[in-house]
């Protein structure tokens, strides 16, 4: 008895498991799908390749502004290009972010998607990773034509510009993670609005322990901590000025940043799926 006893416990939790493998490739498979069909929407929209002709626009001319400083001519072209690569990629993460899940109500296709077995947790997920897979193929297809120009222009990057274009998406997925939360929770244009002053904001939380130390008082420093712990600390991915310098930011810090982004977007989403 105690033996067959056994084998029905046994044979329960490998039939949990099996169960448990099944939901998990039916979500995979929910999420992928969400996100290639986001992938092509997005990359067909008209405010990315307004966004990327400009963005190409600034990155050709960045050899003529260069000439306004003498003997500086490769530090500006590498700052306007990738200060260009930054801003029009946060523009895109935006405007597309924050209007993706009110497109799919409007247009009704929301209720369509989730009557289906597919979870909210999925189609917030697929969305996300759909997204940022547009705005990496227009980070990779900018600092390719930028890398390009700089050879022609007899120059060449390093490691330090390769380095500020990763910590350059980093910091896209983080902002995406942020429309997206806006999005889900207000209208297109509240919600771009937050996430631009979230990204204002955000690169200013050095400021707010400075702040903090010159005002020495207990609740303020609890609260201006707090705001600190709360915003997204972006001014960790800006190494742009380090890159004009070829100074080569280490690993470790390099590490430090990316898991910080990694962990920031994972929080922001959790709260876009569960309020």
């Amino acid at each position: 008895m105690a033996d067959a006893g056994g084998e029905e416990r046994s044979k329960g939790r490998g039939l949990a498991g099996a169960g448990a493998l099944r939901g998990f490739e039916r979500s995979a498979s929910n999420i992928c799908a969400i996100a290639e069909n986001t992938f092509r929407e997005t990359i067909r929209d008209k405010i990315v390749w307004v966004l990327a002709v400009f963005a190409i626009v600034m990155i050709l001319v960045s050899k003529a502004i260069g000439w306004v400083a003498i003997g500086e001519e490769r530090k500006i072209m590498i700052d306007v290009a990738l200060s260009t690569i930054w801003f029009f990629s946060v523009l895109t993460a935006v405007f597309i972010g924050t209007q993706m899940v009110y497109k799919e109500v409007d247009k009704r296709t929301l209720y369509t998607i989730l009557s289906k077995p597919v979870e909210r947790h999925e189609f917030l997920l697929g969305k996300y990773l759909g997204l940022l897979l547009t705005t990496l193929a227009n980070v990779l297809a900018m600092s390719i034509l930028f890398a390009g120009y700089l050879h022609l222009a007899g120059s060449g990057g390093g490691v330090a510009m390769l380095q500020a274009l990763v910590l350059t998406y980093v910091e896209i997925c983080v902002v995406t993670a942020i429309a997206i939360f806006f999005g889900t929770v207000s209208t297109p244009i509240l919600s771009a609005i937050f996430t631009i002053t979230a990204v204002f904001v955000g690169h200013l939380t050095k400021w707010v322990v400075e702040l903090a130390r010159i005002m020495k008082q207990p609740l303020a420093d609890a609260i201006l901590y707090a705001a600190y712990l709360l915003l997204p600390n972006l001014h960790n991915f800006n190494v742009r000025n380090e890159a004009t310098q070829d100074a080569i930011i280490p690993l470790d810090e390099m590490g430090k940043a990316v898991c910080y982004g990694a962990a920031y977007s994972a929080a922001v989403l959790c709260l876009a799926i569960f309020l």
